[in-house]
């Protein structure tokens, strides 16, 4: 497929910024690795049940790249000491099923929601721009300091969703598929396996501290809303489905700073 190509030409792309230039020796580069739980809100149970947010918690890895201009003379003072561009490839999946009171009841509609499950797999690669309340060099001057930051990025997003059931002859039939899951006539399909292509917002907000002159530590608060309501593998039918899926992300990292 073509689309195949375009996150590693975006990866060069943000990584190799300046490279004609003759401050580009000032630029620094750090590369780092992350990790920790996702909290995926798509169709799946209840808005807001707590059910549902408990137990549709699944995991996801990534690694940075952070171009570094504190040192240049190209960009003005203030933003080469407070903004550095992050470039990230992000892999997290979260494995899914319906919770609440419509999945508890006894009776087939509950039946049916019991016996949904699905997976969200999902791919990104992007790039965005980070803000850092310390001056960058004050931070990296001295070991054991913290300081806050936050940032914005857009991300291309590869998704592969797997929607099912363990009822007998799958979804798609009156007698498996709960009304909301069920096309009619006309109507757009409701759920899909199929891969996909979309773009996703990012936001983070996070604490950095100095391990030592060349590591830090990270730990980091995304929300990411995607411009698809089919990452999930479900759209559902009716006037309760209000929003795209979107998923919470708290992540541990690790950065080495590159001389």
């Amino acid at each position: 497929m073509k689309f195949k190509h375009y996150p590693i030409v975006a990866f060069l792309f943000f990584s190799t910024i300046g490279i004609n230039s003759e401050a580009t020796a000032q630029i620094y580069h750090e590369v780092g690795i992350m990790g920790g739980p996702v909290s995926f809100r798509g169709d799946y149970g209840l808005r807001g049940d707590s059910e549902t947010i408990n137990n549709n918690i699944g995991f996801g890895v990534g690694i940075n790249h952070y171009l570094n201009f504190a040192y240049t003379d190209f960009i003005s003072q203030y933003p080469r000491q407070h903004f550095k561009v992050r470039s990230s490839l992000i892999y997290h999946t979260t494995s899914l099923n319906h919770y609440g009171a419509l999945a508890d009841k006894n009776n087939e509609a509950g039946l049916q929601l019991r016996s949904m499950f699905g997976e969200a797999n999902v791919l990104e690669i992007g790039s965005g721009i980070e803000y850092y309340l310390m001056r960058i060099r004050d931070f990296e001057r001295n070991s054991g300091t913290f300081t806050p930051y936050g940032g914005i990025g857009f991300n291309l997003v590869y998704y592969s969703p797997v929607a099912g059931t363990t009822l007998e002859d799958g979804l798609g039939l009156p007698e498996t598929t709960f009304p909301t899951f069920l096309a009619g006539p006309g109507e757009d399909p409701a759920f899909s396996n199929q891969s996909n292509v979309t773009i996703s917002a990012n936001f983070q907000a996070g604490i950095k501290y100095k391990v030592t002159r060349r590591s830090d530590l990270i730990a980091e608060l995304r929300w990411h809303y995607y411009f698809s309501d089919f990452v999930d593998g479900l759209k559902p039918i009716g006037p309760q489905n209000k929003y795209n899926d979107w998923m919470f992300w708290f992540t541990f990292g690790y950065i080495y700073n590159i001389d």
